[in-house]
């Protein structure tokens, strides 16, 4: 609850910041200039976007579950994540994923963190890419790619640890437990979780995944971005559309209300003074973007559940019958 009321909080100060520099007549300049044709590929582009997403998850979860229950469960976890706060949607697929594999939820939980790690990596390692290919690697730019590289490194440390000094960090973490009283709940159900995740991150597990998280982001979303620019008459270059796309995820990284409301357009807006273009048609623009992936990823989610729902009563169906 208390992630809910900061994240709405969040959100309505930047519309409240929005609205104060921003005319809703912004909007005029979609009339007349909206090409249809564009949306059925906008749509695709989406939907496209799923597949090495859940290429990697299935890798992760080193095929204990099958591509169409990855896809169907990635297509409904995403769809929530616009919905529902603090990222609800990923909790939704995990608790999915359980009931077709029966597989631990921490050990589930140790995936999807690897899962956000990559998709930290790969945005900033695009984003950068990005501004130094348009000539945009100022200082005053890289504020933020700073703090992004901060929060990777801090990951892969405490990933390195794991994978490298896995008994020392045990002892720690025992002892750590112990001086709060916790010395029971470690034992029983964090430790061993703790041995399966160093296993996983040994060996040539880890490197199919890795592989496919700049495809998931480059050739899925970035392409989005651009047909979406396309949609309303407003046309990116591709290297734009990676900023944008870069500047959008890391918005939406930030606590804020179901979908990202508000900070998703001012991180957007960013990227239009960024590139000296004028931010009213940022203001457009992140609202067309943040507006098509609710209503395509929200119908696509829609659909995944009812067959998912569908191959589960199958499912139970056959069980009875045997």
């Amino acid at each position: 609850m208390r992630k809910l009321i900061f994240g709405i909080f969040v959100s309505g100060v930047a519309i409240y910041f929005l609205s104060k520099n921003f005319d809703i007549t912004e909007f005029e300049r979609l009339e007349g200039k909206i090409n249809w044709w564009i949306f059925p590929l906008l749509f695709l582009s989406n939907l496209w976007a799923f597949v090495p997403f859940s290429i990697r998850w299935y890798y992760l979860l080193e095929k204990k579950i099958s591509f169409a229950q990855a896809f169907t469960t990635a297509i409904i976890g995403v769809g929530l994540n616009m919905v529902l706060p603090a990222r609800g949607g990923d909790l939704v697929r995990l608790i999915m994923n359980k009931r077709d594999t029966e597989l631990p939820l921490t050990h589930l939980l140790s995936r999807i963190f690897l899962e956000k790690v990559m998709d930290l990596g790969s945005v900033v390692v695009i984003g950068a890419t990005a501004l130094f290919y348009m000539g945009l690697g100022q200082s005053k730019n890289l504020s933020l790619l700073l703090l992004s590289t901060l929060v990777i490194v801090g990951m892969i440390v405490g990933l390195t640890l794991v994978r490298y000094f896995l008994e020392p960090l045990r002892k720690l973490t025992k002892k750590l437990f112990g001086i709060i009283g916790k010395h029971s709940l470690y034992e029983d159900k964090l430790d061993h979780h703790l041995v399966e995740f160093s296993s996983f991150l040994q060996g040539d597990k880890l490197l199919r995944p890795v592989l496919y998280s700049i495809p998931t982001w480059v050739l899925g979303y970035a392409v989005s971005y651009s047909l979406a620019g396309i949609l309303i008459g407003m046309p990116l270059t591709f290297p734009e559309a990676l900023l944008f796309m870069f500047l959008g995820g890391m918005g939406v990284a930030i606590p804020s209300a179901p979908s990202g409301i508000g900070v998703f357009h001012a991180a957007i807006i960013s990227g239009f003074i960024i590139l000296g273009r004028d931010p009213g048609e940022g203001l457009v623009y992140a609202t067309v973007v943040h507006l098509t992936q609710f209503i395509i990823t929200t119908s696509l989610a829609l659909v995944a559940y009812l067959y998912w729902r569908w191959t589960h009563g199958k499912k139970i169906e056959n069980k009875n019958f045997f």
